[in-house]
């Protein structure tokens, strides 16, 4: 028998049949449901399928967030998840999202989707395995005004509870934590619409900063799946169809890959429109409205090791008030470089070492089979 969370089995079943009405989608929420309940644009799901996005290594080197950002993928249980750098393909995709259901039943939750034309239904612990994550917490439906998920939020904004502004994933500090947020607003949880934050990103940044498992992130991936708009997705069917061994449509055309590199991340506001991979520029901003421009890397300033897991101005101003009298005084004492340098055969200069599925930053990526996906003979 399946286990589920004392109080799930005498919980009324609800089943996600389809998607919202157009009505439904208009509703105004209060501003703390906005904070914590998604609401999703909308528009008909009959436009093109958007690629998921991966992320860009040279940017989290650059921005010296790289092991923070790791850090993260690891302790939300997402290490084979983001490896998965596969290209994704247009009816795929398309096809899956448009077709998603989620049946959240008392007796064993099951998803229900089409491959090209295949009718396919799946319980939810085998979607979770096939998408290489956990099958644990509660798949129940988050309450509007979770406790845990509003005070997580404003931990990350230095305590953002204005009621005039909606959550913003912007709002967010560290900028570690705000880049894992964009990756599961645009690879897990894709919208077209990545600048509000809603409780499903909250639960994965539980997850990721404090290792806990409370909510079930399969259910929210299905859920999410399952509700009206723009599609993405792309690396989820992927993944389904790879577990099910079922071939690729010889007629199905790759998706232009996306990648959350500086381009995308300056489009995001999270640095500056001038910023390069060699001088980047962040964009902090504080609940009171006011932006700093911050130079990176921080890693003393915006580890996540440090909690509380955002910083006040004053903490802030302190902080490049030392850094601009060392620099000062650095400058004025400096003797005359000379270069003692010996190079050693076969030594590596790089102080970065090239991260790949392999790295063990991805962790233990070999508990499930991924076979690449068979495409037919034309």
């Amino acid at each position: 028998m399946k286990k589920f969370n004392f109080g799930e089995l005498f919980q009324r079943g609800t089943t996600s049949t389809g998607r919202p009405s157009r009505t439904a989608t208009r509703l105004r929420r209060s501003y703390n449901e906005d904070i914590i309940a998604p609401s999703f644009a909308p528009e008909e799901d009959n436009g093109a399928p958007n690629a998921s996005s991966f992320p860009c290594y040279d940017f989290l080197r650059n921005a010296g967030i790289l092991d923070d950002f790791f850090t993260l993928v690891n302790r939300a249980g997402l290490a084979a998840y983001v490896g998965d750098e596969r290209e994704q393909y247009y009816m795929l995709t398309k096809i899956f999202v448009e077709s998603f259901k989620f049946h959240n039943k008392q007796y064993g939750p099951t998803v229900a989707f089409k491959i090209y034309g295949n009718p396919i239904t799946m319980e939810l612990e085998e979607f979770c395995r096939a998408l290489d994550i956990a099958p644990v917490g509660t798949a129940r439906r988050i309450d509007d005004n979770p406790r845990d998920l509003l005070e997580l939020y404003r931990g990350i904004t230095d305590d953002d509870c204005r009621t005039i502004q909606r959550g913003k994933i912007r709002n967010i500090q560290l900028p570690a934590i705000k880049y894992f947020a964009y990756y599961i607003a645009t690879s897990i949880l894709g919208r077209e619409n990545t600048s509000n934050i809603s409780s499903y990103h909250l639960a994965f940044l539980n997850a990721a900063l404090t290792g806990q498992t409370s909510y079930h992130l399969g259910s929210l991936i299905a859920r999410r799946l399952s509700n009206r708009g723009p599609i993405f997705g792309g690396t989820i069917a992927l993944r389904i169809l790879t577990h099910l061994r079922l071939p690729l449509d010889s007629n199905d055309v790759p998706l232009t890959p996306r990648r959350l590199d500086i381009a995308a991340m300056k489009s995001h506001h999270f640095v500056t429109a001038d910023s390069t991979l060699d001088n980047m520029v962040y964009r902090m901003l504080f609940a009171d409205g006011d932006e700093k421009e911050i130079p990176l890397p921080q890693p003393g300033l915006f580890s996540i090791d440090r909690e509380p897991w955002s910083r006040t101005k004053e903490e802030v101003e302190e902080n490049m008030k030392i850094q601009d009298f060392h620099q000062q005084h650095d400058s004025e004492d400096a003797e005359p470089s000379y270069d003692y340098t010996v190079t050693y055969p076969g030594a590596s200069s790089s102080t970065y070492p090239e991260y790949d599925p392999s790295s063990s930053y991805y962790g233990d990526t070999t508990s499930w089979p991924r076979e690449t996906p068979l495409r037919p003979k034309a």
